[in-house]
């Protein structure tokens, strides 16, 4: 196990405040250096992205199963709008004005959010992973060998255990070959291991479910050799981090060297 001193930060206790921070080192700030390149660093650090259905969704149905009692203050239903269209434009304008701070998600997604959750709870393995779980849980700490300080915010947290819930598009899916495609496409093995060794805990999970009907489970359990190779991946990159942060590594990917391939 990665020797780190744990930490504690009462500045950063919600998501504003925890993405809006970059004094930590986070799992997507050294993904966005990987290959010793800055320059998709400080894009990723100095743009602001915008939400797009995709994301605006699983961060909802996030909130809908994680932490409920919030659900209906960051969130707001509203009737499906055509925006192609004068009067429709005029009418979403107006239900963004009566929604506030809260974030509208389309009244058609209420079944949906449903049939989702009843999938998710007669589960048994994700039943038992939910069961008695902390959510939403925010980590520091410091990384011995580096001395870089870091966070991560963990979806499911049990005694020895972490969990990520991910809701899948529709071209996605659930199913073991997709979630394949997607731990090739996102760097699970990294994101597991950086936030297993920050936590001291054993086991990394995801519970993968469909948005599309009829909306398929998965779970999905990073073996000791995936960690492993997520471990070897994180701490090149924490390496790289520190290297460009004492203003050593070029903005170009491999130190404006030709990589031989």
């Amino acid at each position: 196990m990665v020797e780190i001193e744990k930490l504690s930060d009462q500045y950063i206790y919600n998501d504003d405040t925890y993405f809006d921070d970059y004094k930590y080192v986070t799992n997507s700030m050294l993904k966005n250096i990987r290959g010793g390149s800055g320059h998709n660093l400080e894009s990723y650090i100095n743009t602001t992205f915008p939400k797009t259905k995709a994301l605006l969704l699983g961060s909802a149905f996030h909130c809908y199963i994680l932490e409920p009692d919030e659900f209906e203050k960051r969130y707001v239903w509203i009737p499906k709008i055509d925006r192609r269209t004068k009067v429709g434009k005029q009418k979403y304008e107006e239900y963004l004005e009566q929604a506030g701070d809260r974030e509208p998600v389309e009244e058609m997604y209420i079944d949906i959010f449903e049939a989702m959750e009843t999938n998710i709870y007669n589960h048994p393995l994700v039943r038992g992973l939910l069961k008695d779980s902390k959510r939403e849980t925010i980590h520091f700490w410091k990384d011995i060998e580096t001395g870089l300080e870091c966070k991560g915010k963990v979806d499911i947290e049990g005694d020895v255990f972490l969990a990520d819930l991910k809701t899948t598009s529709e071209r996605q899916g659930a199913s073991p070959w997709k979630f394949e495609e997607f731990r090739t496409a996102w760097s699970v093995d990294q994101q597991g291991a950086f936030y297993i060794d920050g936590t001291q805990k054993k086991d990394f999970y995801f519970i993968m479910v469909e948005l599309k009907a009829p909306h398929n489970v998965g779970v999905y359990k990073l073996s000791e050799k995936s960690l492993s190779n997520g471990r070897s991946m994180y701490r090149e990159q924490l390496i790289d981090y520190k290297e460009w942060k004492e203003g050593e590594v070029s903005t170009f990917y491999n130190n404006n060297k030709a990589l031989e391939v």
